[in-house]
């Protein structure tokens, strides 16, 4: 193999060998090969190698064993750390504007009722003025990016780790790729349940925050699309 020489190189060798490890289906515990051994296949220098090796072995792809038998195998992955990877390969899958507003109403119920319980005066505050921005905006070409970032400054207030990446994760994915389908008409009655999201919030009020949540459901592209 033709020696790599550009800066990117452990990551390249990286991700060589993650490929392999996906495409042979290779399982928890499969022998891939001792540092000598794939630094030379790769043409690469051991420290690169090590390098290389490290990234794996901080994803939890790899693990590397000394001495005699040793070297490097497949790690026995916890589901976890395999929901980490899918998050981060969303971006080269076939996700769809449905897909992502269909989780992300799934997910309002939960993101509003821990805003409710936890947010701080100035979460409140911040929360309101995207409010104002969004009625302000809402007819123009900016009112799907205030919509966003509305709906993102909410999720940043629950305590639950995995509930604000999975979201705000999402809707990051939807601005980023700018999905075809993932803004709505319009309405009064949409732009009402926006607001209202945010005065569930202000107003430490469940009840408002359970009815928007579900007109949310009802009006959304993902009920639209399905």
């Amino acid at each position: 193999m033709t020696q790599i020489t550009n800066a990117a190189v452990a990551v390249q060798v990286a991700k060589s060998l993650e490929d392999e490890i996906v495409s042979g289906g290779w399982k928890a515990g499969h022998f891939i090969g001792r540092r000598q051994e794939l630094a030379t296949r790769f043409g690469v220098a051991p420290a690169t190698l090590g390098e290389a090796i490290q990234l794996l072995r901080s994803r939890g792809i790899v693990d590397a064993k000394p001495g005699p038998g040793g070297g490097i195998f497949v790690a026995s992955r916890s589901p976890f750390m395999q929901l980490s990877d899918q998050l981060l390969q969303l971006r080269e899958g076939k996700a769809t504007a449905s897909d992502c507003l269909r989780v992300l109403d799934a997910l309002d119920g939960l993101v509003l009722h821990d805003a409710i319980e936890h947010a701080g005066d100035d979460d409140i505050a911040e929360i309101t003025a995207l409010a104002d921005r969004l009625q302000a905006v809402w007819d123009t070409d900016k009112g799907p990016s205030a919509i966003w970032a509305l709906h993102a400054r909410i999720a940043l207030i629950t305590p639950n780790e995995l509930l604000r990446s999975l979201y705000t994760n999402l809707v990051d994915y939807i601005i980023a790729e700018q999905l075809e389908g993932a803004t709505a008409p319009s309405t009064p009655a949409r732009l009402r349940t926006h607001l209202d999201f945010a005065a569930a919030v202000a107003g430490r009020d469940h009840a408002l925050a359970r009815s928007a949540a579900e007109r949310h459901r009802h009006s959304s592209v993902a009920t639209l699309l399905s």
